[in-house]
């Protein structure tokens, strides 16, 4: 998939279990599309999302409060997306998760 996606323009091919995502510049996002679906067929998804460039680990406790604003977020009708750069620990992930 890296050299398809090399081959393509992309700057990155980040693969897992179920998917693969293709990263690549905005001003290059169209044609590496282009190109990835006439070998690879229609996206389950294709779009151009803000990414951070570094994270900032969050402690538990203050992770359960940012995850409730998160939320509270997310389900306000007038916000579309909500983006983030924290990292969360696995313990709490699970712990939400319940």
């Amino acid at each position: 998939m890296l050299e398809m996606a090399l081959d393509a323009g992309a700057d990155e091919c980040v693969s897992s279990a179920d998917s693969h995502e293709f990263l690549t510049s905005i001003e290059s996002f169209a044609a590496v599309r282009d190109a990835l679906e006439a070998k690879l067929g229609a996206p389950g998804s294709a779009a151009i999302t803000w990414r951070p460039k570094n994270t900032v680990a969050v402690p538990d406790e203050a992770g359960e409060t940012l995850m409730k604003l998160v939320e509270i977020l997310d389900d306000h009708d007038d916000v579309q997306n909500v983006y983030g750069n924290y990292e969360l620990s696995d313990a709490l992930m699970a712990k939400l998760a319940g």
